[in-house]
């Protein structure tokens, strides 16, 4: 496995690498790693070794120290074969053919290392600590029990070259330290204390490496268990929240069905409730007229909430930007106000108009808007006091359009405010105004607001006047979705 192809853990066995652990995946992606990482350690030995013959006069054995560095390249050739070979393999075969490699690499590493320190000095050689090194990757990649075991290896490989010239097994070459101090590797002292410092040196390092390793991969599982739980949590919210949508797609088209249906004979009650108390079938007793004003009233109520029924199921099922249109909010504004004029007149409410004479456009369901429009106007003309005073105002206001419409009204209690976009939701306070009115206006307003990308927040206090915002992205700055 090369750099760069981290965590690709054979794409044709997806399924098994998923049982494998962090630190098994960390170990198989590092050993393609080490394997290109020695071509480049190879190549800064001989070059180490070139140097030095250049620049020191002493009698190393150079030829050997050369051989010794090209029994690098030799070996990872190998390493690379294998490798190349198990990558084609299922990942149960490449977890054990990494654990394999990397004991191999670092054992060959260590003999290398070994070979390059007798030949340049023995204890003279102040690089028989880079035995360190091996230790930190091994107690990173490796077993606790295999990091030990390359420790052992690495401190036998060094006793042996100590005792071994100590006792004239084995040849010593001088190095430039052993030419400034001679007679080192004969100092029983000098031989006891680098066994020492080497020993300690190479247990402490993987002790303290195999314990910080181990740490970090239980702090790594933990953090996997905890995605894989949060994922199955994540799919389970999911297929819940699929299956609530579509009771509520169920649930809207059951009532946009069923609205449907009584709007028609609704409509045709109150007509002709109308047409007999208006006297258009001949003078009728009052006291039938007055059940029949009644009835009419009540048909009207069924009327209003079949048409914000609709309208909230229309706005539930909004068609998608890219099906909006551009659209001109003084105009329907105008349409909107012309249309509760007379409600407003009969109650002595007036309406007081503020559109901005540069009011862009917005993109949008010109319906929905209208509706938007709608709802808010009624609903302050509704609960306002007799003889009062509407505004409603439409300004731009940076990249959106503000639409702000105030009444002089009966207020929000606190305890009320947090639930007045709940359908079907009315205060005590507005049952005691008014008996108009179904719950669902506000509603229907914030469905098609937050359909739009817009907000609307409010301000209002019981007994004071209340004041609805709703902002909309204008038509210059916002772009249909393709």
């Amino acid at each position: 496995m090369e750099p760069g192809r981290d965590c690709e853990v054979r794409p044709e066995t997806g399924a098994a690498s998923a049982r494998l652990t962090l630190s098994q995946i960390e170990l198989i992606e590092r050993v393609g790693w080490l394997i290109n990482l020695r071509w480049l350690a190879f190549a800064g030995v001989t070059a180490t070794i070139l140097i030095a013959r250049a620049a020191f006069i002493s009698f190393l054995p150079w030829g050997k120290l050369l051989i010794a560095a090209l029994a690098m390249p030799t070996y990872n050739v190998v390493c690379h074969v294998v490798w190349r070979r198990a990558d084609r393999a299922d990942a149960e075969h490449v977890r054990r053919t990494s654990a394999i490699l990397a004991n191999f690499q670092i054992s060959c590493d260590l003999l290398v290392l070994g070979a390059l320190i007798h030949f340049s000095g023995g204890i003279e050689n102040l690089f028989g600590f880079y035995f360190v090194f091996h230790m930190v990757i091994a107690s990173i990649l490796l077993s606790k029990r295999a990091a030990y075991a390359q420790a052992s290896l690495a401190l036998a490989i060094f006793v042996s070259i100590a005792l071994g010239e100590y006792h004239g097994w084995l040849p010593h070459y001088n190095s430039p330290v052993g030419v400034e101090i001679p007679g080192l590797h004969e100092s029983a002292t000098a031989v006891f204390a680098a066994i020492w410092v080497m020993t300690t040196s190479l247990y402490v390092t993987v002790y303290f490496a195999t314990s910080i390793a181990a740490r970090l991969r239980q702090r790594e599982d933990e953090v996997m268990t905890l995605s894989r739980e949060l994922k199955q949590a994540a799919d389970r919210l999911q297929i819940a929240y699929d299956k609530l949508a579509e009771i509520e797609r169920a649930k809207s088209v059951y009532a946009r069905k069923v609205a449907h249906e009584l709007r028609s004979p609704l409509a045709a009650i109150e007509s002709l409730l109308r047409v007999v108390a208006d006297g258009l079938r001949g003078d009728v007793p009052e006291p039938v007229h007055n059940t029949i004003s009644r009835a009419r009233v009540r048909t009207h109520e069924l009327l209003a909430l079949v048409h914000d029924l609709l309208a909230l199921a229309a706005a539930k099922e909004a068609p998608r930007s890219a099906e909006w249109v551009t659209c001109d909010l003084r105009g329907l504004m105008d349409g909107v106000t012309g249309l509760i004029a007379a409600q407003a007149t009969a109650r002595g409410i007036t309406i007081k108009s503020d559109i901005a004479p540069d009011l862009p456009c917005v993109r949008g369901d010109p319906e929905q808007l209208e509706e938007v429009l709608t709802n808010l106007v009624s609903n302050a003309v509704r609960y306002s006091h007799d003889g009062g005073v509407v505004e409603v105002r439409l300004a731009p206001c940076e990249e959106s359009i503000q639409i702000e419409v105030a009444d002089s009204g009966i207020g929000i209690s606190d305890e009320h405010q947090a639930r007045i976009f709940e359908e079907f939701f009315r205060s005590s306070d507005a049952r005691e105004f008014t008996s108009e009115g179904t719950g669902l206006g506000l509603s229907i307003v914030k469905t098609i607001v937050d359909s739009h990308g817009g907000t609307i927040t409010f301000e209002s206090r019981k007994g004071e006047a209340t004041r609805f915002v709703v902002s909309l992205h204008s038509g210059r700055e916002q772009r249909a979705e393709s």
